[in-house]
Protein backbone atom coordinates (compact mmCIF):
# COMPACT_ATOMS: atom_id res chain seq x y z
CA UNK A 1 0.00 0.00 0.00
CA UNK A 2 1.68 3.47 -0.99
CA UNK A 3 1.24 6.57 1.12
CA UNK A 4 1.37 9.83 0.50
CA UNK A 5 1.81 12.00 3.30
CA UNK A 6 -0.65 15.38 3.24
CA UNK A 7 -0.35 18.43 5.35
CA UNK A 8 -2.83 18.52 8.21
CA UNK A 9 -2.97 14.80 8.14
CA UNK A 10 -1.78 12.06 10.85
CA UNK A 11 -0.19 8.96 9.96
CA UNK A 12 0.62 6.12 12.64
CA UNK A 13 2.37 2.50 12.14
CA UNK A 14 3.72 3.87 8.69
CA UNK A 15 7.02 2.44 6.58
CA UNK A 16 7.75 4.24 3.52
CA UNK A 17 10.42 2.63 2.07
CA UNK A 18 12.31 4.29 -1.30
CA UNK A 19 9.26 7.10 -1.78
CA UNK A 20 10.35 10.42 -3.32
CA UNK A 21 9.04 13.27 -0.90
CA UNK A 22 11.75 15.71 -2.74
CA UNK A 23 10.85 19.28 -3.03
CA UNK A 24 7.20 18.40 -1.51
CA UNK A 25 5.76 20.69 1.26
CA UNK A 26 4.04 19.89 4.38
CA UNK A 27 2.45 21.64 6.78
CA UNK A 28 1.10 20.52 10.29
CA UNK A 29 1.91 16.62 9.44
CA UNK A 30 1.97 14.02 12.39
CA UNK A 31 3.95 11.09 12.28
CA UNK A 32 3.97 8.42 15.00
CA UNK A 33 5.93 5.26 14.87
CA UNK A 34 6.97 5.76 10.84
CA UNK A 35 9.81 5.02 9.31
CA UNK A 36 10.92 6.95 6.35
CA UNK A 37 13.74 4.00 4.95
CA UNK A 38 15.60 4.82 1.93
CA UNK A 39 13.44 8.29 0.64
CA UNK A 40 14.55 10.97 -0.82
CA UNK A 41 12.90 14.56 0.56
CA UNK A 42 15.77 16.50 -0.70
CA UNK A 43 14.53 20.26 -0.86
CA UNK A 44 11.62 19.10 0.82
CA UNK A 45 10.24 21.88 2.87
CA UNK A 46 8.18 20.70 6.31
CA UNK A 47 6.41 23.49 8.44
CA UNK A 48 5.64 22.44 11.98
CA UNK A 49 5.33 18.53 12.22
CA UNK A 50 4.64 16.65 15.12
CA UNK A 51 7.06 13.60 15.43
CA UNK A 52 7.00 10.93 17.73
CA UNK A 53 9.58 7.96 17.43
CA UNK A 54 10.55 8.31 13.90
CA UNK A 55 13.33 6.61 12.07
CA UNK A 56 14.99 8.44 9.05
CA UNK A 57 16.92 5.50 7.38
CA UNK A 58 19.67 5.79 4.63
CA UNK A 59 17.18 9.39 3.44
CA UNK A 60 18.71 12.01 1.46
CA UNK A 61 17.95 15.12 3.01
CA UNK A 62 19.97 17.19 0.87
CA UNK A 63 18.40 21.12 0.89
CA UNK A 64 15.46 19.62 3.66
CA UNK A 65 14.02 22.62 5.31
CA UNK A 66 12.17 21.86 8.95
CA UNK A 67 10.55 24.66 10.76
CA UNK A 68 9.02 24.75 14.37
CA UNK A 69 9.08 20.86 14.79
CA UNK A 70 8.05 19.28 17.88
CA UNK A 71 9.32 16.06 18.41
CA UNK A 72 10.49 13.36 20.50
CA UNK A 73 12.39 9.99 19.73
CA UNK A 74 13.83 10.98 16.28
CA UNK A 75 16.41 9.33 14.62
CA UNK A 76 18.45 9.82 11.63
CA UNK A 77 20.54 7.40 10.63
CA UNK A 78 22.94 7.05 7.70
CA UNK A 79 21.36 10.59 6.24
CA UNK A 80 23.11 12.52 3.51
CA UNK A 81 22.04 15.80 4.81
CA UNK A 82 24.13 18.60 3.19
CA UNK A 83 22.52 22.00 3.25
CA UNK A 84 19.73 20.85 6.04
CA UNK A 85 17.85 23.89 7.59
CA UNK A 86 16.42 23.00 11.35
CA UNK A 87 14.74 26.15 12.46
CA UNK A 88 13.05 27.20 15.43
CA UNK A 89 12.63 22.93 16.27
CA UNK A 90 12.26 21.02 20.12
CA UNK A 91 13.32 17.57 19.16
CA UNK A 92 14.53 14.63 21.28
CA UNK A 93 16.69 13.55 18.60
CA UNK A 94 19.49 10.70 17.56
CA UNK A 95 22.06 11.80 14.71
CA UNK A 96 23.69 8.34 13.70
CA UNK A 97 26.33 8.53 10.66
CA UNK A 98 24.99 11.49 8.93
CA UNK A 99 26.44 13.53 6.60
CA UNK A 100 25.02 17.22 7.13
CA UNK A 101 28.07 19.25 6.11
CA UNK A 102 27.06 22.74 5.38
CA UNK A 103 23.76 22.38 7.27
CA UNK A 104 22.14 25.01 9.63
CA UNK A 105 20.72 24.47 13.01
CA UNK A 106 18.72 27.35 14.36
CA UNK A 107 17.12 28.56 17.13
CA UNK A 108 16.50 24.87 17.91
CA UNK A 109 15.90 22.88 21.37
CA UNK A 110 18.09 20.18 21.33
CA UNK A 111 18.37 19.28 24.76
CA UNK A 112 19.90 15.52 25.24
CA UNK A 113 20.73 15.25 21.41
CA UNK A 114 23.04 12.43 20.27
CA UNK A 115 25.53 13.21 17.22
CA UNK A 116 27.28 9.61 17.13
CA UNK A 117 30.06 9.72 13.82
CA UNK A 118 28.24 12.38 11.87
CA UNK A 119 30.05 15.16 10.22
CA UNK A 120 28.73 18.35 10.43
CA UNK A 121 31.67 19.90 8.66
CA UNK A 122 30.99 23.71 7.86
CA UNK A 123 27.42 23.99 10.01
CA UNK A 124 25.93 26.67 11.20
CA UNK A 125 25.03 26.23 15.27
CA UNK A 126 22.91 29.77 16.19
CA UNK A 127 20.67 30.83 18.80
CA UNK A 128 20.16 26.90 19.61
CA UNK A 129 20.22 25.65 23.08
CA UNK A 130 22.02 21.77 23.13
CA UNK A 131 22.39 21.08 26.72
CA UNK A 132 23.36 17.62 27.62
CA UNK A 133 24.35 17.20 23.77
CA UNK A 134 26.71 14.44 22.75
CA UNK A 135 28.79 15.68 19.90
CA UNK A 136 32.07 13.67 20.77
CA UNK A 137 33.86 12.11 17.98
CA UNK A 138 31.76 14.14 15.00
CA UNK A 139 33.42 16.36 12.60
CA UNK A 140 33.47 19.68 13.14
CA UNK A 141 36.23 21.59 11.27
CA UNK A 142 34.52 24.78 10.06
CA UNK A 143 31.89 25.05 12.72
CA UNK A 144 30.34 28.05 13.26
CA UNK A 145 29.23 28.71 16.68
CA UNK A 146 29.98 30.58 19.87
CA UNK A 147 30.69 29.69 23.35
CA UNK A 148 26.54 30.58 24.16
CA UNK A 149 25.86 28.20 21.15
CA UNK A 150 27.79 25.22 22.53
CA UNK A 151 27.03 26.13 26.19
CA UNK A 152 26.40 22.51 27.73
CA UNK A 153 27.22 20.02 25.07
CA UNK A 154 29.52 17.33 25.43
CA UNK A 155 32.80 17.28 23.43
CA UNK A 156 35.68 15.07 23.19
CA UNK A 157 38.82 16.77 23.66
CA UNK A 158 39.94 17.36 20.23
CA UNK A 159 36.43 18.96 19.34
CA UNK A 160 36.89 21.04 22.62
CA UNK A 161 40.26 22.27 21.59
CA UNK A 162 39.55 23.61 18.12
CA UNK A 163 36.76 25.39 19.22
CA UNK A 164 38.36 26.85 22.15
CA UNK A 165 41.09 28.01 19.90
CA UNK A 166 38.75 29.93 17.80
CA UNK A 167 37.45 32.01 20.53
CA UNK A 168 38.71 35.25 22.49
CA UNK A 169 42.05 34.92 20.81
CA UNK A 170 42.78 31.63 23.21
CA UNK A 171 45.62 29.12 21.71
CA UNK A 172 45.75 25.43 22.47
CA UNK A 173 49.29 24.40 22.66
CA UNK A 174 50.77 20.54 23.57
CA UNK A 175 52.58 21.23 27.30
CA UNK A 176 55.60 20.54 25.61
CA UNK A 177 55.47 23.07 23.02
CA UNK A 178 56.58 27.22 23.72
CA UNK A 179 54.29 29.30 23.94
CA UNK A 180 54.78 32.07 20.77
CA UNK A 181 56.18 35.62 22.00
CA UNK A 182 52.96 37.92 21.02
Amino acid sequence: MRVELESGETYRDVVLRGESLAGGRLRMVELERVQLVDCDLSNAEWEMPRLVDVTFERCRLTGLQVRRARGTGVRFRDCQGRYVQLVGCELGAIFERCQLTESSIMDCQLAGAVFRSCDLTDCVLSGSKLPDADLRGCAIGGLRATIDDLAGTILDPEQAAAILSGQARIRVLPPAVDAPAV
